[in-house]
């Protein structure tokens, strides 16, 4: 049975944080790994990518290291589930891949489409700063840079970043992954606006009038 959204205790280990920055130190250590073994690339643009996606690390893990305690957690274990299998979805794209799409333009495609992605994901999260979290939480209320034009640009720009993952993969598993977790973001993201709603005063104004995930596809 679920449980409703709990207070914040400011005195508890957030564990939250020390489990995201050791996943994300991890990440960032195999990255900075791949690029020193010298592991040839697809793509000279995928070298790029990979140095973007440690940048990316490096701001989540600043952004933990430095959040303050949230004012309220929402504590349901479905909110949780949904959330853990929205984070690590994507990681679950080469394992399903039947392997890597090698040259061609639809390889460059692929490099091109999963940069832009990364490129967004980077405005997405300095715009957010340590507003961060996995599990719905509520601190503030972010209406600037991307968050201006849609409600959770993250996870619209990690959507087009799993789209050139699986651009540059074969086989139909990537796809049903990205269908997965097309799925799993939509679910928590309402989560995630039910408790910012009950809890920041402004945000049921800024969901009014912001998009989800879309702007052309209005407000959802």
């Amino acid at each position: 049975m679920d449980h409703d959204p709990a207070p914040q205790d400011s005195r508890r280990i957030d564990v939250g944080r020390v489990v995201a920055v050791t996943a994300f130190t991890l990440l960032l250590t195999l990255n900075v790994l791949r690029l020193a073994s010298g592991e040839p690339f697809s793509h000279a643009f995928m070298v790029v990518n990979t140095g973007l996606a440690l940048v990316f690390y490096l701001l989540l893990i600043a952004a933990y290291l430095r959040r303050v305690p949230s004012s309220r957690t929402d504590r349901r274990w479905s909110s949780w589930l949904v959330a853990l299998l929205g984070t690590c979805a994507p990681f679950a794209i080469p394992l399903v891949s039947q392997g890597p799409r090698e040259g061609g333009p639809l390889a460059l495609v692929a490099a091109v489409v999963l940069g832009l992605g990364l490129l967004a994901m980077l405005w997405a999260l300095g715009s957010l700063g340590t507003n961060i979290s996995v599990v719905p939480q509520a601190r503030a209320v972010v209406s600037h840079g991307p968050y201006a034009r849609v409600r959770h640009p993250l996870y619209a720009a990690e959507l087009v970043n799993v789209l050139g993952l699986c651009l540059a993969s074969t086989g139909p598993g990537p796809w049903v992954v990205m269908a997965a977790l097309i799925t799993f973001q939509v679910v928590r993201a309402r989560r995630e606006e039910e408790l910012l709603s009950r809890e920041l005063p402004g945000y049921a104004d800024y969901k009014s009038h912001t998009p989800m995930l879309v702007p052309a596809l209005g407000r959802s």
